[in-house]
């Protein structure tokens, strides 16, 4: 079986950063930071209602995407990265989806929200992350583990920030993220679940590694940058809300309203308000990768308990290598969930 394993990141070498909690004059920059599929959208989505507060959508990992998915010369000459390049380039042929694509464009074009995606360099968000928010007291920053880790050097200096965990079973990540590949580059003609590869068919990212990736950027955090760091789960979040995030807000010191448990489901909220690339902020929610999380309007609890999956999710030979990497580092950071 063939899989893109990236090199162990170096997170030692990154500088330390020190915290400022008590400056009145800046918002709070509040990181969370995820593997996917965790209900981490459907957390932004909350976060996007609480008063004063803006949400930035994904920022690093869009400058990863330039890296890698959009950058015709990164692995150049791979036959993963070559039949992704394919795939990419078959769907922007699709009067349909070239429609949707240049909508996004337009709207990023006339709102001050959204960012043309060839601004995103990691030095570019560190300096936007930077930059003051007047008359807000939050700025909440969802993004991948992934896309940080090698670039701990470009988080924002010399600003409060606190930083968040959200973990997921493996067992539910894994097979939701492949549920969610089949359709991902092949939105009009989804992949049979037998012959997708939840590695090789999304091979811009290090899905193997999802989670050692997070639990060595956590263990960094908590050493270097935020020693009370936060880790939530987000079976926990999704069963127990009314417990679970009054808990969260205590800890990042955000005043909790009953109202926070619900909200409006019209997506226009989150294309007007979220700060991003439309790349992340938009066209996700056209697809099965955040459609339901952006049009909710609360916290849904899951049917299943944790670590169990649907039924119709095979368990492929892949997803099986997969979620038994992930246990011991999850394991460990579920034992120090918030509860």
């Amino acid at each position: 079986m063939t899989s893109r394993l990236r090199p162990t990141l170096s997170l030692e070498c990154a500088r330390e950063t020190t915290i400022r909690m008590n400056d009145d004059n800046q918002a709070l920059r509040i990181f969370t930071w995820i593997v996917p599929r965790v209900n981490s959208t459907a957390l932004t989505k909350c976060m996007g209602f609480v008063e004063d507060t803006v949400v930035w959508m994904e920022p690093y990992m869009t400058c990863q995407l330039n890296d890698t998915f959009y950058n015709p010369e990164w692995r150049k000459g791979d036959p993963l990265a070559e039949k992704m390049r394919k795939d990419v380039d078959s769907n922007m042929k699709d009067p349909e989806i070239m429609k949707m694509f240049e909508s996004g464009m337009a709207r990023a074009a006339q709102q001050d929200n959204l960012f043309p995606q060839e601004n995103f360099t990691q030095q570019w968000v560190k300096e936007k992350l930077e930059d003051s928010e007047p008359g807000k007291k939050f700025i909440f920053i969802k993004d991948q583990s992934e896309a940080i880790s090698d670039h701990l050097e470009r988080l924002p200096e010399n600003v409060p920030t606190r930083h968040t965990f959200l973990i997921r079973h493996p067992r539910e990540v894994y097979t939701s993220w492949k549920n969610m590949v089949t359709s991902a580059l092949h939105p009009l003609d989804p992949l049979p679940w037998d012959e997708c590869h939840a590695a090789n068919d999304m091979y811009h990212m290090a899905v193997p590694e999802f989670y050692q990736t997070q639990y060595r950027l956590w263990k960094h955090v908590k050493e270097h940058i935020d020693h009370e760091a936060i880790v939530i789960d987000g079976h926990d979040l999704a069963s127990n809300p009314d417990v679970i995030l009054p808990k969260l807000f205590e800890k990042l010191g955000i005043p909790f309203k009953e109202s926070y448990l619900e909200w409006s489901g019209d997506p226009e909220l989150v294309y007007s308000t979220w700060k991003g690339s439309p790349v992340v902020v938009i066209f996700p929610s056209y697809s099965d990768v955040t459609s339901r999380a952006v049009h909710c309007t609360k916290f849904e609890a899951p049917k299943n308990p944790r670590g169990v999956s649907k039924p119709e999710w095979e368990i492929t030979n892949e997803l099986k290598e997969y979620i038994e990497g992930a246990m011991p580092f999850y394991e460990e950071m579920y034992a120090e969930r918030l509860t």
